[in-house]
């Protein structure tokens, strides 16, 4: 140890065996949905997620124990996923087996011996030595952020610890630009232990979190004075860099202009994100970081320097670790925020500009010491100076703290990781203090029956009893006119006197004093139901209800990602009858006898309702009692039509509630996120519909639209090179690289309108895929039209008008608008109501602005962006308004065809040049429009985004269906097999059923599908239908399906994989002929409900997979 600092992560080197309960868990692949709940709860980071290559996944050292599975997201594609447990590391504690939402779970807790002895240590290694992958995903949702390598790791915490997993968590979102200051208690012993650091750095990059611990009641003043230091020297730093920047345009170029312009361009973007609070200026910093050293220390560069310019640098770079945007984090317990260290946390959250984080885990005792009362105990527990049990009651932090009106606050808890998660992000991002209180518990509350081992059922045993209430209070909400306070945990799901006798400290009173423990827990209990009486209250909203029982519309969402809740709550903002939106289990059924209900369902998983609307479903299907005459209701339903279970637990609701007697006032909406136009398209058409079924008019939307940041150039023109340079910069963000086309050959007999082509890109090693992957393609607008459509519009700007952005759309620095408006902006795409509706806004006249909404039907009849703008040109929006109102142009995904093992450097695609009929005759997609057009040589902007099939192993029996171009994917899978025969393997059969519309023109890949079938027979079918070719009834695949033995034989007898790639007509009718395969001729009534529920199995095990559109 030298000079106060301490070498970071060495709890890495402490190892447990055996670990107290000799059990750890095991992963189940088959059961999992990627969801890293379980990550997230693990006390002692024990339990990781890994982004691994398949060569990766191969060269483990036991490849029995580094089980992979395709990993899920477009963000991953071409990667695979494993989840992978430290033997030595992990104490057994069972959270996340308690974490994990699936059913069956996809954890189980096995003898650690069993791991050890099977090479668990050395696959555990292994796959913490793989590069790091976090930056792939999103490490501000719940999934992404524990992709990321967790900062703190290993501690020496109990087992079951209820404090390690927040901090952990901080970590993972913050750990690289974080200070720490640590008041004394529990997680100083734990967290800074000397020589035991569980704080670590990535091993990527260097970085980690900076710690310190002084005393216990001088935290807050401690954290603070770090907090007043960076402010200074970081206001130095920025004082520096400015007149840095203005010295370099006042005297020009140096003898190092080269390395000193880029350096003023990088200062320049600092500058102008130096605020933003996230990892922007730290990724500025490393861009920054070799040309400051070039240019002061490097020999060839340092000595012809000038003096002046030479000595502004060295002071920047002597504060160059301000350059981050440092996330300040005043940490402790219960002990010290509520009791000894109350007056300086007090002080600091008093005033608005001490951007400062506070994060305190409340065990509600003094843990440290042994368990002493605080002002955190509650009333009724019986702990170390309050034996005969404590009198007063807890005292209310998060409500005091609210009375500042500036002060960030939250309550949160490991039950609900997502609420979390977000409380955490809008406490970072928060300019001013914030306070976010944590519920933690400790080995001192004695839960029972099994201690620490049951502590995240504890967690979420205190939230739904309301012994631990969730919420936020956003300062940054009231400049929004909205309600500040959100109450995340609306509904008493348990009595809280049921959660009292979970623990030692309130059973202890009960054993000794029950008259005085009568009296206390009946306090209790009043005080919870009183407690979510006044948070239900101020958490209604601004709307003009006394209560919210006077609102007749009642919205509710059960929600997984987010997407559900977020349009409920924009659906009872925009109507005037309801007073928000809840969620499903925040209710009872009960509540809505007699009204009028709105749902927002999403379905998860293998048709399952979501967490927050299972209780009410299940609560739903229990009742008898029919619902009165008057409730009403009608679903919005959220989902993807590729999917089996597509809108099943919406389908269920509805169901349920029909039989209940429950009068639906509209048919289902359905949202599928797979249709053309997403989700909105089928919003929208409900929408329409809703309005006028509850009485009302559709609200007139003002829509809100937020500018794009623009300046206009003073440059006439821009060079060729520099718009390519600021185009190549979007396309970057959005990962997406330039292909050439090496092959290009039809598939079809030209001359008629159905043209299917081979396109083979050579990717060299860029791009990596496996089979059942696709490639997204991303179109751009034909140039000549762009341009004639911006010399009609405008007389002010033109295609070759030259714009600065400041990192909109990906792009910081000058472009033409010629080159913006054909390769992001979808000019000539299908526009929505809600695009007309902003156009509206700018419509001066109000005759003209009645007409425009009026004339919705325009919108029906083939017109798209560029047509309206002309239509409507009286309605002029400023430059930076409609560049905020395009929507950018979508990719468009096709299966690839090619096989990896077979074709690592070349991707290859079948496509479908696809035409549409409109008014003005034929049409083409404005992607297939591009495809039609493009020549060998040509390049195509795109990324490898994963199907939604996992490739079959060679021991598996495979039955493929595909239809037109929908052979793309089983070409791949037949291709990856057909390498392995090759090899030697023996491979499992391999049943092909292609259908399209005529055998001479559309059979496509006939000549190798025909000598495949010839040379492996021995394990490869074909069978074709060509419907086009028939004379009298038309033949269909699903109709081969019924009347072949193959998906009898290879799917119910040898429990093989179906595939299923084709139009979104081509699922039902195929699924009613897999029961009529699998019932073998028999109609009786058992043998067809024994086929259906076995169709359903394929999908609920996941043995039938099926891309479609």
């Amino acid at each position: 140890m030298l000079g106060g600092v301490m070498q970071p992560g060495t709890t890495r080197h402490e190892k447990r065996r055996p670990n107290p309960s000799n059990l750890i868990p095991r992963w189940n692949a088959s059961a999992c949905t990627q969801c890293n709940q379980c990550v997230a709860v693990c006390p002692h980071a024990a339990i990781r997620p890994f982004i691994v290559s398949r060569d990766e996944s191969e060269q483990a050292p036991h490849p029995n124990q580094f089980t992979t599975v395709k990993s899920l997201g477009a963000e991953l594609a071409g990667t695979r996923y494993t989840l992978q447990i430290s033997p030595l590391d992990c104490t057994g504690c069972h959270a996340c087996v308690e974490a994990c939402p699936e059913s069956p779970k996809a954890l189980k807790m096995q003898d650690v011996e069993d791991v050890l002895s099977s090479g668990g240590e050395q696959t555990w290694d292994y796959a913490v030595n793989l590069p790091e992958r976090g930056d792939l995903v999103d490490k501000y949702t719940l999934k992404g952020s524990q992709f990321q390598v967790p900062l703190m790791e290993f501690s020496g915490a109990c087992s079951g610890c209820g404090e390690t997993p927040y901090f952990k968590m901080l970590t993972q979102l913050f750990g690289e630009r974080m200070i720490i200051a640590n008041a004394t208690g529990c997680s100083t012993i734990w967290g800074g232990s000397f020589p035991s650091n569980p704080y670590t750095v990535s091993q990527k990059t260097k970085r980690g979190p900076a710690w310190a611990n002084s005393l216990f009641e001088d935290n807050a003043e401690y954290g603070f004075g770090m907090f007043s230091a960076m402010r200074h020297r970081r206001e130095r730093l920025i004082k520096l860099v400015e007149e840095y920047v203005h010295e370099h345009e006042l005297h020009g170029n140096t003898e190092n202009a080269k390395e000193e312009s880029v350096l003023v361009s990088l200062f320049h973007e600092w500058l102008d994100f130096r605020d933003e609070k996230t990892d922007k200026c730290t990724i500025l910093y490393d861009r920054m970081k070799p040309l400051l050293e070039c240019l002061l220390f490097d020999t060839k560069t340092s000595e012809n320097y000038n003096g002046k310019h030479h000595s502004k640098l060295r002071q920047i770079y002597s504060d160059r670790d301000m350059f981050p945007k440092l996330s300040q984090w005043i940490v402790g317990g219960d002990g010290w925020a509520y009791d000894i260290g109350y007056g300086g946390l007090d002080h600091v959250e008093a005033f608005e500009a001490n951007d400062v984080n506070v994060l305190v885990v409340d065990t509600e005792m003094y843990s440290n010491t042994g368990g002493q009362q605080s002002k955190a105990t509650p009333a009724g527990a019986s702990v170390k100076f309050a034996i005969g049990g404590k009198q007063q009651r807890k005292k209310p932090m998060g409500e005091i703290f609210m009375t500042y009106e500036h002060v960030y606050v939250a309550s949160v808890c490991l039950s609900n990781q997502s609420h979390l998660l977000q409380a955490l992000i809008e406490a970072d991002r928060h300019n001013g203090p914030s306070f976010v209180v944590a519920y933690a518990p400790c080995i001192q509350q004695q839960v029972r029956p099994d201690g620490l081992n049951d502590m995240f059922d504890e967690c979420r045993y205190a939230v739904d009893s309301g012994y631990w209430p969730l919420y936020r209070y956003n300062p940054s909400l009231i400049e929004e006119g909205k309600n500040p306070f959100i109450l995340d945990s609306k509904k008493l799901r348990k009595e809280v006197t049921s959660f009292l006798k979970r623990e030692g400290r309130f059973i202890n009173l009960k054993k000794a004093h029950p008259e005085i423990a009568d009296e206390l827990f009946q306090k209790m209990n009043t005080d919870v139901h009183h407690r979510m009486e006044l948070m239900l209250t101020r958490a209604a909203g601004y709307k003009s209800f006394s209560t919210k029982d006077e609102a007749s519309v009642q919205t509710l969402f059960a929600s997984e990602t987010g997407t559900a809740q977020r349009l409920a709550r924009d659906f009872a903002d925009a109507c005037r009858l309801s007073h928000g939106a809840d969620a499903l289990n925040d209710i009872d059924p009960n509540d809505i006898d007699g009204k009028t209900v709105i749902f927002f369902v999403a379905t998860c998983g293998q048709g399952a309702m979501p967490q927050n609307g299972s209780a009410f479903y299940k609560a739903l299907c229990a009742r008898t009692e029919p619902f009165s005459e008057c409730t009403a209701f009608s679903v919005m339903a959220l989902g993807d039509s590729s999917y089996y279970f597509f809108c099943k637990a919406a389908k269920d609701l509805e169901d349920a509630m029909l039989n209940l007697s429950a009068k639906c006032i509209l048919p289902m909406g359905e949202g599928d996120d797979s249709s053309p136009e997403g989700l909105e398209e089928g919003l929208h058409l409900w929408l329409d519909k809703v309005w006028p079924a509850l009485g009302l008019d559709a609200p007139h939307e003002v829509p809100h639209i937020t500018p794009i940041e623009l300046l206009f150039s003073k440059r006439a023109i821009i060079p060729e090179n520099e718009d390519d340079r600021a185009i190549g910069q979007y396309y970057d963000s959005i990962h997406t690289r330039a292909i050439p086309i090496s092959k290009l050959k039809s598939l079809s007999e030209g001359g008629h309108n159905r043209d299917f082509y081979s396109f083979t890109l050579d990717t060299g090693n860029g791009l990596v895929y496996e089979p059942g992957d696709t490639l997204e393609i991303f179109p751009s607008n034909d140039h000549n039209r762009v341009v004639e459509f911006l010399r009609e519009y405008s007389s002010d700007w033109d295609e070759r008008t030259v714009i600065k952005l400041s990192h909109a759309f990906g792009i910081h620095g000058e472009i033409s608008l010629g080159s913006l408006f054909t390769n992001i902006l979808d000019l000539f795409g299908k526009p929505t109501m809600h695009f007309l509706q902003q156009l509206a806004t700018f419509e001066g006249d109000e005759e003209r602005r009645h007409a425009m909404l009026e004339g919705k039907r325009s919108l029906e009849k083939g017109v798209n962006f560029a047509d309206l703008l002309l239509l409507y040109k009286s309605a002029h929006p400023p430059l930076p308004a409609l560049l905020a109102m395009l929507p950018m142009i979508k990719g468009r995904a096709y299966s690839i065809t090619s096989a990896p093992s077979v074709s690592p450097n070349n991707i290859e695609l079948c496509v479908l040049i696809d035409t549409w009929w409109c008014e003005d005759g034929m049409r083409y997609g404005l992607t297939c429009d591009m495809l039609r057009k493009l020549h060998e040589g040509d390049s195509i902007w795109c990324r490898v985004k994963p199907g939604s099939m996992e490739p079959p192993t060679h021991e598996q029996p495979v039955v493929c269906v595909g239809i037109g171009s929908g052979l793309a994917p089983h070409m791949s899978f037949l291709r990856d097999r057909i390498h392995t025969a090759n090899l030697g393997v023996d491979v499992a059969p391999f049943s092909l059923y292609f259908g399209n519309r005529f055998k001479e023109r559309e059979f496509l890949y006939r000549d190798e599908l025909e000598q495949i079938a010839a040379e492996h027979g021995s394990w490869f079918k074909l069978h074709t239908a060509f419907s086009r070719d028939m004379v009298g009834k038309k033949v269909y695949v699903q109709d081969l399906i019924a009347a072949t033995d193959d998906a009898y034989k290879y799917l119910l007898q040898n429990k093989g994989m179906l595939y299923v790639c084709g139009n979104r007509n081509l699922p039902k009718p195929l699924q009613q002929s897999l029961k009529v395969s699998f019932a073998q001729g028999r109609v009786d009534k058992k043998s067809t409900e024994e086929a259906a529920k076995a169709v359903e199995n394929l999908f609920v095990h996941g043995r039938a997979q099926q891309e479609v559109w």
